[in-house]
This record gives structure tokens, C-alpha cells and sequence, in this order.
């Protein structure tokens, strides 16, 4: 086989440069097919690897939302804009996937259950967005933060007359976290109904709450 594909270079040798590429291609196309898709996957592995261990700036999930892609808003694009954060070394990520029903056991809210509890386990959201039944659901896990031991008091007093709490078993309340009606960040692209809105939190098991408590300071700015 190698003799017979020298043989056919040596006829090539000055035949033009069409007819040459025309004999590669037809001799080596699978080859060159396989090398490229493997280069493109190789490629797409480490590009995603590298994303991967970098260090978020901050992690939003909107839970319930109208929203059907990041795209439909620029919330989370003004506030990296805002506080001049690096998103190609701290990359800003923005959860809209889940949605669940309440009081339902389908396929698709416990999956979804399942995914916000991981986001809690590992440490990788921050802030939260959602309907007041869902917060109660994960409250008595400490899932989120106590908005009083955490906010700065000019941020606290801002915030005091929305504010939605949680009751635990043993009689202890405090406040987990504040409606956003009447915050036009929030509310402008109609992603919760202005009837019945949303409640923003800070996740409990966050290692970023320096950030949270920004994100939530940049909210309540005019």
C-alpha cells in the first residue's frame, strides 16, 4: 500500500495543485475528518475545563421566572458593567432553568428540586430569586441568610417594610429575604408578575456574601 501511494505522489510530482489536493482528499478524507473532529474536541474539552475552575464573580438563579434565555434581560449584565468585574477571568453566571410546582412530585420539579439543593451543597449560588413557597421549602435547612445579621444597616432600613420571614421549628424568626416589587431592575422585563412578586435571598451556604450583599446594594440603587 505504501509503495503503491509513493508511486502516486511520483506521478503528481508536477501535476498542478488542484489535481494534487483532489488525490489527497480522495485517498485521506476520513483521516483528515477524524484529526480535525478530534482537534475540535479537544479544543471544546479544555475551553470548558478552564471555564470551569475559574472563580465565579457571582451566581444568580432566578427560580420561576418568565424568562426562556439570559438573553430577555440585561439584570446581571449592568451589575458586572456597574462594578467593572472581569468576567473573562470571573465569569458572572445566571440561572434561569429552574422551575417547579408547588405541591407536585413530577419528573421535571424533582429534578429540579434536586438541582437547587446541589447548588446549595456545593457553595455555588448566591443570590436567589423566587416565589415565597420555595424559599419556605428549603428554609429549615439554614439555606439562607439572615438579611439582618448580614446587610449593613443603610441597606437594611431600605429594605425593612418588604421584608418576608421564616418561621423555624423551635420559634426562632428571622428575616430570610425581601420582596422586589417596586424594584424596576427586577420587575422591568416582566419575568414575575407585578401581582404577585418575586423574593430575593441570599443562599446560606454561599462563600461569596460580600458579593451577595452587593449585588442586592446595586438593586436598591436608583
Amino acid at each position: 500500500m505504501l509503495k503503491e501511494e509513493k508511486e502516486q505522489w511520483g506521478k503528481l510530482k508536477d501535476k498542478p495543485l488542484k489535481e494534487k489536493i483532489s488525490y489527497f482528499w480522495y485517498y485521506y478524507k476520513f483521516h483528515t475528518l477524524g484529526t480535525i473532529v478530534g482537534i475540535i474536541c479537544l479544543v471544546v474539552f479544555i475551553r470548558g475545563y478552564r471555564e470551569s475552575t475559574k472563580e465565579p464573580s457571582i451566581y444568580l438563579t432566578l427560580i420561576n421566572s418568565r424568562y426562556m434565555s439570559v438573553t430577555e434581560t440585561t439584570l446581571l449584565d449592568d451589575y458586572v458593567t456597574s462594578r467593572k468585574i472581569d468576567t473573562d477571568a470571573h465569569p458572572a453566571k445566571f440561572d434561569i432553568s429552574i422551575s417547579m410546582t408547588q405541591g407536585s412530585a413530577d419528573e421535571a420539579s424533582v429534578a429540579n428540586s434536586q438541582k437547587l439543593m446541589a447548588l446549595f451543597q456545593t457553595h455555588a449560588m448566591d443570590i436567589i430569586i423566587s416565589d415565597g413557597w420555595v424559599l419556605d421549602e428549603y428554609a429549615s435547612l439554614s439555606a439562607f441568610g439572615d438579611l439582618e445579621a448580614l446587610l449593613p444597616p443603610d441597606l437594611y432600613e431600605k429594605i425593612q417594610d418588604k421584608l418576608y420571614y421564616y418561621t423555624f421549628p423551635d420559634g426562632r424568626t428571622i428575616p430570610i429575604g425581601f420582596y422586589a416589587d417596586g424594584l424596576q431592575k427586577v420587575m422591568k422585563d416582566h419575568a414575575y408578575s407585578a401581582d404577585n412578586p418575586p423574593i430575593i435571598a441570599i443562599s446560606g451556604t454561599t462563600d461569596r456574601p460580600d458579593r451577595a450583599v452587593d449585588f442586592i446594594r446595586y438593586l436598591l440603587e436608583e
